[in-house]
């Protein structure tokens, strides 16, 4: 199993804007579960913006293998959202490990 762990720190929205991007993107990355094959779980969190330097959303997703991982970042289910997060994303990190 492959653990993909992704952190965002987002563009400045108003609180508004920011939840409303944030519930859209919990509820299209969860909807791909059982849409792209070897893709066994998806979690989305978001800060509770606290400290200005943390980020302000996590996903840890869990894959059957490395090649499932590959097919997810690949997908177009995936590429879809991929699309129109990306313009809303300032900075990014991840981290992809075996578990």
């Amino acid at each position: 199993m492959i653990q993909h762990a992704v952190v965002w720190k987002l563009v400045d929205l108003t609180d508004a804007k920011r939840a409303s991007v944030l519930a859209r993107f919990d509820t299209e990355l969860r909807a791909l579960v059982g849409v792209v094959p070897g893709l066994v779980s998806v979690a989305v969190t978001s800060d509770v913006r606290e400290i200005d330097s943390n980020f302000d959303v996590a996903l840890i997703s869990l894959h059957e293998s490395r090649e499932a991982l590959a097919t997810y970042q690949s997908h177009p289910a995936h590429v879809a959202v991929a699309t129109w997060w990306g313009p809303l994303v300032a900075q990014r990190g991840a981290v992809d490990s075996e578990v």
